[in-house]
């Protein structure tokens, strides 16, 4: 009897091992499952299905985490103020947060495709193309989807690994559907073959290569590290992207300010020479004096410098602009460029330390404010009341006391006129009231640059970076900006 309960209990636990280790999904099964799903959303929203299945791997721990047992929640949405279904308490980031619940998976990929759809936060995400699955790991990183500092590195490794771009290629029409025997057809529409030789360095009126295509990822140009990047690239994604400071990337490669790039071009994320690596650069049509810089890897006032140019003037297509040396005369100038009169032109930028300290005091005279006195080069000590009266020094005052030709201050009286006069002061400029308006605040949304914002409450940049004590163009999602005092 005891033999046979002991089989009994053996056999048992045998069988709720076995179950224990069926529940546990591997991340091929859980994608095997939700494909179609995401293929779907895919067509339906326009959400990547490669992203969706692998936020999916990530956030449910491929099916088999608490909260998605639990709630069928595979993307971790916590419940927001519009969720008005059902809900669950679940630690993640703080203690019992609020989680939202789902009647089903469909149902949970559903409404993840509409939460990044519908919501302004994540609306620069879709105009990425379908198939650049990297943009879109960063962008939602970036948007603030996760806090986790390695969110895109992961659903990268995680599409890489497993081949998840073949689902989003056939969502797209671009591969063709799956025989249903558990082989894939991969057949991608055929494309150009990419160019993996050095890049090329010349442009054409688009500011696309001439010949051959520039590598993805990081190359070299001239020594520096850079990278190709489309029309309309924000530059603060680059900046996140690539770890390093947005005032830094729009400095190293001569941009105004960190508008989104108004056409393809090279970027640079390394401060770039002060000569090219070839002694001349023929200029290409419609090639601009900044192209010719960011093709070659020359600072731009460089550039100018060693050409004899000013800014604001562009070369004719066909001349030869020098990168090494010093140009004997400048180049001729293209049609449309600013010509200036010989009276109204400035020599070319002077570099010498004298120019240096002209500058240094000219920036400290514009720091003075309105209507004050401009800061002195040595700071002289200040006088205090007993050391000078009436713009009299106080020896002075001293040898007239005693000689009884000034009025003391127990109240004796002496004559007036030998007691030099001080100079009329004039009275004091008062500075102009300013409109208290109430102070204004602003949010930076994903995308938006400080020039955009600048622009959007009809600001300068210079006073949002006074106001917010900015030292260049670096601005976070999520910071909040003073916009009006």
């Amino acid at each position: 009897m005891q033999v046979r309960k002991f089989l009994l209990i053996v056999s048992f636990l045998i069988g709720f091992v076995t179950l224990l280790q069926a529940q546990n999904m591997t991340t091929q099964q859980y994608i095997a499952t939700y494909k179609n799903l995401a293929i779907e959303e895919m067509r339906r929203s326009g959400v990547p299905a490669a992203i969706t299945l692998a936020q999916g791997v990530v956030e449910s721990q491929s099916g088999n985490g608490t909260l998605c047992l639990q709630s069928n929640n595979h993307f971790g949405i916590k419940c927001k103020n519009t969720w008005t279904g059902k809900t669950i308490k679940y630690d993640d980031d703080a203690a019992q947060e609020c989680f939202r619940v789902y009647e089903s998976a469909s149902d949970s990929y559903k409404d993840h495709s509409d939460f990044l759809h519908n919501n302004p936060r994540y609306a620069f995400l879709f105009q990425f193309n379908g198939d650049d699955y990297k943009s879109w790991a960063f962008g939602l990183k970036q948007a603030g989807y996760a806090t986790n500092r390695t969110y895109p590195q992961q659903l990268i490794k995680i599409i890489e690994d497993n081949n998840l771009q073949q689902y989003t290629l056939i969502a797209m029409g671009k591969a063709a559907p799956e025989t249903g025997d558990g082989t894939d057809i991969y057949a991608v529409t055929p494309g150009k073959q990419e160019n993996k030789t050095s890049p090329s360095k010349h442009y054409n009126s688009r500011n696309k290569p001439v010949a051959g295509n520039y590598p993805k990822g990081i190359f070299d140009i001239n020594g520096r590290k850079a990278v190709y990047v489309r029309a309309g690239t924000s530059l603060i994604q680059v900046a996140d992207q690539r770890n390093i400071r947005l005032r830094k990337l729009v400095r190293f490669n001569d941009l105004e300010d960190d508008s989104p790039l108004p056409k393809d071009m090279i970027l640079f994320l390394q401060k770039k020479s002060k000569r090219g690596s070839k002694e001349f650069h023929n200029v290409a049509s419609g090639e601009s004096i900044h192209d010719v810089a960011q093709a070659e890897g020359i600072q731009l006032r460089w550039l100018r410098r060693r050409n004899k140019m000013h800014e604001g003037e562009e070369p004719a297509a066909g001349q030869r602009l020098t990168l090494d040396g010093f140009a004997s005369n400048a180049p001729r100038l293209a049609k449309s460029t600013r010509v200036l009169k010989e009276e109204d032109q400035e020599p070319p930028e002077d570099f010498s330390p004298r120019k240096a300290i002209e500058n240094m005091k000219e920036e400290i005279a514009k720091a003075t404010p309105a209507g004050g006195t401009a800061v002195p080069e040595a700071k002289p000590q200040p006088q205090t009341q007993q050391q000078q009266q009436g713009g009299v020094p106080v020896a002075m005052i001293e040898d007239l006391k005693k000689a009884g030709q000034v009025t003391t201050t127990n109240g004796s009286s002496a004559p007036k006129a030998s007691m030099p006069q001080p100079a009329a002061q004039p009275p004091a400029t008062q500075p102009a009231p300013v409109q208290k308006t109430g102070m204004q605040y602003h949010d930076v949304q994903p995308k938006e640059t400080l020039y955009g914002i600048a622009k959007m409450y009809n600001r300068s940049i210079t006073q949002l970076q006074e106001w917010n004590n900015l030292q260049g163009f670096d601005i976070k999602i999520g910071q909040r900006l003073l916009v009006n005092k």
